[in-house]
């Protein structure tokens, strides 16, 4: 199967077999997110703002027309009633670029908004979400929310409609419907009383004994130890550096250079440095 097809992906050193998948895994999240009202209640509990309806949700949705001509994968993309953009990254590796990466997924999400003649008054409110095993920025909190604000005095927002929030699912929270959550996505536990997560949790049960995604999933990992593979033997005729860099280049002809840098875990700008030669 080509990476580059619409569809969801786990990579990871070391195969996990997909009855052990948990809703931490961003194959199991794209497609338990595919349930409407659980995605609807995610975005609420992270974002603690009310979403009347989800009106359009996309696993892997795929931007053509980006800002590169080339095009980018993200792992749920949604719509509400208010035309709100909701991009949704599960990430498990700390590949050092987070940050940048939000800006160009921000910068390709505006792009494909804007059809040629359409002023910038057609740009909705943006939000993109990583939701992360790890903790980006080391303080312990359980959200760092971004928008963009005026240095100079703090109460004059710019409205730009862009709003970037990273989740840190060690964190600390005083919001009681978060901290269930973050529980949850790091334990698989859960109170019973929590009619939510009793659904989540249901969900991801289902989706672990759906046979076609299994097959997909096994062929997705098949796919990415072959790249792998095909990328050491390269390398072993040209020493270590020499060895990641052809095997960036060899899954840049499967893939997209955001897919690649999560297959590998390798930051986003090496990738690109490789694909236009400046390494």
């Amino acid at each position: 199967m080509d990476i580059t097809q619409n569809t969801c992906y786990t990579y990871r050193k070391k195969r996990v077999p997909y009855e052990e998948l948990t809703l931490a895994d961003d194959f199991m999240f794209c497609k338990v997110m595919q349930n409407e009202e659980l995605c609807k209640e995610l975005l609420q509990r992270i974002l603690c703002i009310p979403i009347e309806k989800i009106v359009y949700t996309d696993s892997q949705k795929v931007l053509d027309d980006t800002v590169d001509g080339k095009s980018v994968r993200l792992d749920v993309y949604v719509k509400d009633e208010k035309h709100t953009i909701y991009d949704i990254e599960m990430q498990t590796s700390n590949t050092k670029e987070l940050p940048k990466r939000s800006r160009y997924y921000h910068a390709c999400i505006d792009k494909s908004q804007l059809s040629k003649g359409r002023t910038y008054n057609y740009l909705t409110d943006t939000y993109v979400i990583f939701i992360c095993t790890f903790d980006l920025f080391g303080q312990g909190l359980a959200k760092y929310s971004f928008d963009s604000i005026c240095r100079e005095d703090s109460s004059i927002e710019l409205q730009d409609g862009r709003h970037t929030i990273f989740v840190n699912t060690n964190g600390k929270t005083d919001v009681p419907e978060l901290r269930e959550l973050l529980h949850y996505l790091n334990t698989g536990d859960f109170s019973d009383d929590s009619e939510f997560l009793s659904e989540l949790d249901l969900e991801v049960q289902s989706a672990s004994k759906n046979a076609q995604w299994k097959e997909e999933y096994d062929m997705l990992i098949a796919r990415e130890q072959v790249l792998r593979d095909e990328g050491r033997e390269e390398g072993r005729k040209v020493g270590r550096n020499e060895e990641r860099i052809a095997l960036v280049k060899i899954a840049l002809t499967e893939g997209t250079p955001e897919t690649v840098s999560k297959m590998l875990h390798i930051p986003l700008d090496e990738v690109l440095k490789i694909k236009f030669d400046r390494i």
